[in-house]
């Protein structure tokens, strides 16, 4: 009975330590048919891709309303930045399998407290918890990216309508003028070719806003039922300041998980944890990024429940650690290199985003003075200076929320995004 008991307790440590450290490869399946041949596709002529227009629906944008394009929603959530980036790394699924903490306060309550143990159990811990937080870095940078675009797509959404509205009122005298034979300078058939158009720009801005907007409740964890629309809130600020290019690249090397998770491997390579150091080459080498799930079979189990750490290493196992050590040193270098040059790259992207700010700004500043010194020089004045002045807005809109996505893709280059 003392021998059953403590081989079961045995076991049972051992599943706590493959589960936290071991990531055996899975199986390989064979498929169950034989793969389907190719299919015969006949050569054909080149031919018009045009559709036949007598196929097509027809929308006639002089007697079509905003509602019939777009549904404003019964109301909004107020979503920040910060609160999006802490929800969505919170909740990444990654993450949550990889930050399992209870798992070393099972090995103690088991008693896997023994020397053999420790650098197995350590080694595992750590990189548990530096992959996570590059899965909550990734999460958190998905997420903020659906935020801007929720943000540019609400925006323009917003600006369609008033530049519809805008439309409107000068269709509309322009049509008087027109009955009372005046002479006009703007054609009334090229507005309602405008309202056309505006009211397309409409519809693909709600459809845009709708399709994100579910998405980023799902990695937020707002209920799917929740009727009301995310809504961005801040400032959108935008800096002038060009990166400090040497600065983010270090902090990139400091910081990254993945960086992070390489050199514990390899500081804490030994004998000890040399069958663990292989498995985790062979699941995360070249994709470190991603996460090791699958469970241990029950022969690695007891493989492992059996084995004992020699007192003294063997030459073999000290040959084998040498030659691993230098492979992770050499992958260790290429990280470094990939990561550096992926800061460069998006640190470029922000420098040349804020100056498309800056161009879209000073264009709208031009013609929204155009607009303020139009107003009491008439309708057919006054109202077409204030089309082109709101869009000019929207094109303001649109290069800010593309500024700040490359932002925080910067920010995850350097993996600052999976902080609590």
């Amino acid at each position: 009975m003392i021998a059953a008991a403590r081989g079961s307790r045995i076991l049972m440590c051992a599943v706590v330590i493959a589960a936290g450290c071991r990531a055996p490869a899975p199986p390989v399946v064979a498929p169950a048919t034989a793969p389907r041949p190719a299919p015969d596709l006949p050569v054909t002529p080149v031919t018009g891709l045009e559709p036949d227009y007598r196929t097509l629906p027809t929308l006639d944008p002089t007697t079509t309303n905003a509602a019939d394009v777009a549904t404003a929603p019964p109301g909004y959530r107020a979503v920040s930045e910060e609160v999006c980036r802490r929800e969505a790394a919170a909740r990444a699924p990654a993450a949550l399998v990889l930050s399992r903490e209870g798992v070393d306060d099972a090995a103690d309550a088991l008693g896997c407290t023994s020397p053999e143990t420790q650098p197995v159990r350590r080694l595992g811990h750590e990189l548990r918890t530096h992959l996570a937080a590059v899965a909550r870095n990734r999460a958190a940078l998905q997420a903020l990216e659906y935020y801007f675009q929720m943000a540019d797509a609400e925006g323009r959404e917003e600006l369609a309508r008033a530049s519809l509205g805008t439309l409107d009122q000068l269709r509309v005298i322009v049509r008087k003028a027109k009955a009372d034979g005046l002479r006009v300078p703007v054609d009334p058939d090229d507005l309602d070719r405008q309202r056309g158009t505006v009211l397309g720009l409409l519809g693909q801005a709600d459809l845009a806003a709708k399709a994100v907007d579910i998405e980023l409740k799902r990695r937020l964890g707002v209920p799917a039922a929740t009727i009301e629309r995310l809504r961005p809130t801040g400032t959108f600020a935008v800096s002038a300041t060009p990166v400090k290019l040497d600065l983010a690249v270090q902090t990139a090397l400091e910081e990254r998980g993945d960086l992070r998770a390489l050199r514990a491997a390899y500081l804490d390579l030994s004998s000890e944890t040399l069958e663990s150091a292989r498995e985790i080459l062979r699941g995360s080498i070249p994709g470190l990024h991603r996460p090791i799930t699958s469970r241990p079979t029950p022969s690695s189990l007891a493989k492992l429940a059996r084995r004992r750490m020699p007192s003294v290493p063997d030459a073999a196992a000290l040959a084998e650690v040498a030659i691993l050590r230098q492979q992770l040193f050499d992958v260790i270098a290429d990280r470094e290199r990939t990561a550096a040059d992926e800061v460069r790259e998006t640190a470029a992207a922000v420098d040349a985003q804020g100056k498309q700010v800056g161009l879209a700004r000073w264009r709208a500043d031009q013609l929204i003075k155009k607009a303020a010194d139009a107003k009491g020089k008439g309708p057919l004045v006054e109202l077409p200076a204030e089309l082109e002045a709101l869009r000019a807005r929207a094109e303001v809109v649109a290069a800010v929320m593309t500024w700040h996505q490359g932002r925080v893709r910067l920010d995850a280059a350097q993996g600052l995004l999976g902080g609590e």
